[in-house]
């Protein structure tokens, strides 16, 4: 009998697992779905181009409109009294996860140390997270309604409405990153009472209205000894000042090359290192900076002179070599002193591309936004 029963067993096994194995094989094991479905990892430096591109701009070019947008007014603050290359130096930015959910949030803010060339700051003009595969703004702080870094996702919020309205108190960012929440909310308010007399006040809602508020039996020393508790907790973030930041890709869509023209006083505060040439000594001339994504060879400033328009518009220059460059490079742009004499390209550019492809661009002005524009030319 006990034979009959280790023979059973054994017939079994030999059964079952066989089929057990086959089943294997038409089953994914979950780690290996879970790899497969896994979405490539998001860069958020990229993710958040648009919006540094339009601070960046913002700075550099001004407000284009008569509208603050979100986000902005503490920033034009700065630029209203610094002006815009201190302000490119003073403004910085940083990208991390600050609400631990996993997505960096972006932060905008004031520099205030540099200690062995690199900066750090803890007062926040605006903020940022990504959701949803578009940038979604946070909150904003301004001279009058800031907010300084905690730590983790702490900030200490300060206000002011005059000598007498005084507001500060904690906030954390929302797990998601998608909001401020308030922890403590202090103020003064005038009494019901007396209006003479000033009362210290707080609430957890973040309301400035005493009836929603307890209000505190605290001398004037005691009260403010809070806020002051406050900002010793204050930490630093580490940040990229906006003076450092390269803007979207440098490409021509006309053209198609790597090289691009700028007014120099719009972008040479972003080189401390460039070539610089001299094409002639009118005292109209003008400075444009010229700038490669990617290096290139045998650099020339021509002097064009025009020779023929063709009935399909193309022109044709003769060109004489001012000035030479064996590389320029996206490090070191170059400089050129020139004098636009009117709308007949009377300069021009020539360098080899990295398909070894000669390529001769004329440089021009636009007569529609003032812009130094760069279009491709037939030599002679």
């Amino acid at each position: 009998m006990k034979n009959k029963i280790i023979l059973f067993i054994f017939i079994f096994l030999f059964i079952a697992l066989p089929t057990s194995g086959c089943n294997d094989k038409n089953i994914e094991s979950p780690q290996k779905k879970h790899t497969e479905n896994k979405p490539p990892p998001t860069d958020f430096s990229k993710a958040y181009s648009t919006i540094l591109d339009n601070y960046y701009d913002l700075l550099v070019y001004g407000s284009q409109t008569d509208k603050v947008n979100e986000g902005e007014l503490g920033i034009l603050e700065v630029l209203s009294t610094e002006g815009t290359n201190a302000t490119l130096e003073m403004i910085g930015y940083t990208i991390q996860d600050i609400s631990g959910d996993g997505i960096p949030e972006l932060m905008i803010g004031a520099i205030s140390e540099n200690i062995n060339s690199k900066f750090y700051g803890n007062i926040i003009y605006a903020a940022y997270t990504y959701t949803d595969n578009t940038p979604l703004f946070i909150f904003e702080g301004s001279a009058r309604n800031s907010y300084r870094y905690l730590g983790r996702q702490n900030f200490l919020h300060q206000g002011s409405s005059g000598a007498l309205y005084s507001i500060f108190g904690t906030y954390t960012l929302s797990p998601d990153g998608k909001a401020l929440t308030c922890k403590d909310y202090y103020f003064t308010h005038e009494k019901e009472d007396n209006f003479e007399d000033i009362g210290f006040y707080h609430n957890t809602s973040g309301e400035w209205d005493p009836s929603v508020s307890k209000e505190l039996p605290l001398t004037d020393q005691e009260f403010w000894q809070i806020e002051s508790d406050l900002q010793e907790l204050i930490e630093n973030l580490e940040l990229t000042p906006l003076s450092k930041y390269k803007t979207r890709d440098i490409t021509t869509d006309d053209n198609g090359t790597s090289i691009q023209a700028y007014w120099a006083e719009d972008v040479l505060h972003s080189y401390p290192k460039y070539e610089e040439f001299f094409a002639d000594e009118d005292d109209s001339r003008e400075s444009v900076m010229f700038i490669t994504q990617e290096a290139v060879k045998d650099f020339k400033v021509l002097s064009l002179t025009l020779e023929n328009i063709e009935e399909d518009g193309n022109t044709a220059f003769s060109s004489a070599e001012l000035y030479h460059l064996d590389i320029l490079t996206p490090e070191r742009p170059l400089l050129v002193h020139m004098t636009f004499y009117g709308t007949i390209p009377n300069y021009g550019i020539s360098f080899t591309d990295q398909h070894d492809v000669v390529r001769n661009l004329t440089v021009v002005q636009s007569g529609k936004d003032g812009s130094v524009i760069l279009s491709e030319f037939q030599p002679q």
